[in-house]
Parts: C-alpha cells; structure tokens; sequence
C-alpha cells in the first residue's frame, strides 16, 4: 500500500470529485478534476469565495490551482497563505 502524502495533505470526499480552478473561485477557470478519494500535498489555504457555507480554499502543494475546501478533508495543519497568487514560477 501505498503511503499517503506528506502532510498536510487533503482527501477529496465529494462523491462528484472536486474542481480545480485557477483561482479561489468558481468564476475562474476550470484546469481540472479530482476524483473521489484521491489525496492530494496542500500548500496553504485562503478565505474566499463561500461555497456551501465554507470559505475555505486550499492550494495544491504541485500544482498552482485551488480546491474548495468544501469538498476536500484535510490531514495535518494547513497555514494561511498570505495572498492568492500562485507560488513560484511555472514549467
């Protein structure tokens, strides 16, 4: 079996999967899917736009887009980010 990542780490539980977005929010663009049970590094997380009463997004930790939290349970702490941009240059 297969260890899970580093923490902290998120599991997707909803049974759609999850959206990846460019930004914290459901108007940005769709980069891609999460399926159902898959766990993904989480860098750090933000407040932003509410979905389902929750306005917590998180940011991958190998990728620059962003999950609602909504949507994803996490293991271990995830800090603040200190702004939405992604981290680091690209490629």
């Amino acid at each position: 079996m297969m260890p899970g990542p580093a923490q902290p780490f998120g599991t997707v539980v909803s049974s759609s999967g999850v959206n990846l977005r460019r930004y914290p929010s459901t108007d940005s663009s769709l980069v891609g899917n999460l399926s159902h049970g898959t766990q993904v590094g989480l860098h750090s997380k933000v407040h932003a736009q509410i979905i389902d009463g929750n306005s917590i997004w998180y940011l991958l930790r190998d990728q620059a887009v962003w999950v609602a939290a909504r949507h994803v349970d996490n293991t271990g702490e995830v800090p603040l980010s200190k702004d939405t941009q992604p981290a680091g240059p690209q490629g």
